[in-house]
Parts: C-alpha cells; sequence; structure tokens
C-alpha cells in the first residue's frame, strides 16, 4: 500500500527474468524511489530511450506511448516501459510516483500456461485465489524469487490474503460493501 491508495495494495517493483530470458533479470521501480535495471546495472537512464539484447530477444522502449490500464493518472505525464521478451511476451509497465501499473500481453502457451491472473483457458471460474493456490501453490518457491527478500505485505511483516481471514469475518465484510 501508498500513502495515497487508502490501504489498498500497490505494485511498487516488477521485475521478470529466468530461463526464458537466458537467466537474467529486468527490474522496473517507480519514478521517485526506483530505476529501471537489467541484471542489476542501471539501463533506460535518459527519456526517452530504448536498450537491447537481440541475442536474449530482448527489446525495451522506454517513452511516453500507450495506453494507460486505467485512467486514475491519466492527467499525469506518461513514463511508459515497453518490453518486447522471448515467447511472444510484452509488458507495458507505466511508471508513476510512487508505483506500477502493468499490463502483460502474450499468446496462450502450447500445453498451458497458469500464473497469479489465472490459466488462460477462458473459463474465469477456475481463476480463484483458491482454484489458483491448488494448482500452484501458494507462494513462489523461494529458489524462484526474482528478489533478493520478499516484501513485507501483511501485518507485523506477516504474509496474509482474504483466505487467511475467518470465514464469518469475510462474509460479514461482503455484506457491508
Amino acid at each position: 500500500a501508498t500513502p495515497f491508495t487508502n490501504g489498498l495494495a500497490a505494485t511498487h517493483q516488477i521485475a521478470v527474468g529466468g530461463a526464458f530470458l537466458s537467466d537474467h533479470k529486468i527490474v522496473v521501480g517507480p519514478m521517485e524511489n526506483g530505476q529501471i535495471t537489467m541484471d542489476g546495472n542501471p539501463i533506460l537512464t535518459s527519456f526517452p530511450s530504448s536498450y537491447a539484447e537481440p541475442a536474449w530477444g530482448v527489446t525495451l522502449n522506454y517513452n511516453g506511448e500507450g495506453k494507460l490500464v486505467d485512467n486514475a493518472q491519466g492527467h499525469l505525464e506518461k513514463h511508459i516501459v515497453h518490453m518486447d521478451l522471448p515467447l511472444g511476451i510484452h509488458l507495458q509497465v507505466m511508471r508513476w510516483a510512487n508505483h506500477l501499473n502493468v499490463r502483460i500481453t502474450m499468446a496462450p502457451r502450447e500445453g498451458g500456461q497458469d500464473g497469479s491472473c489465472g490459466n488462460f483457458n477462458g473459463n474465469a471460474a477456475d481463476d480463484s485465489t483458491a482454484a489458483i493456490k491448488g494448482r500452484i501453490g501458494q507462494r513462489v518457491p523461494a529458489a524462484d524469487l526474482l528478489f533478493h527478500a520478499a516484501a513485507q505485505v501483511g501485518p507485523g511483516g506477516r504474509t496474509v490474503t482474504i483466505t487467511d481471514c475467518q470465514q464469518q469475518k469475510r462474509e460479514h465484510a461482503m455484506k457491508l460493501c
């Protein structure tokens, strides 16, 4: 959460990496206290700018072009990182003062795919938090983390989700909404 999101979650940093990037890592943070790096080295340090690693199938462009995820920051100047990555994956990362918005575009993978946003099979009913946790587990395994430390996202540093809330409390909260 940020002081601007009234206690709601906000994306502060995004990392993309792994075998499909030849074990390289791209990290993008917000404007005020983040930077754009490749393997820990600053890139795209001017605006606009571009960066390419053809051997890895990576092209990055940093500019003010693109459609926003929502219009909440539509009155502000756009600073958008466009990532064209292997496997036809495209990320558009909108950098704001204290947070990021992200749009991921990709084609269905042969054999399927799965993740926090669902499994891309056209059936929204099997994309609930419980269904996703049942398929892929609750957390990214420590060996696969792209950040050096897990984010402190819950009360007292505990990682919690809505499924950690007692059912009775959740039902009561839903009625209030």
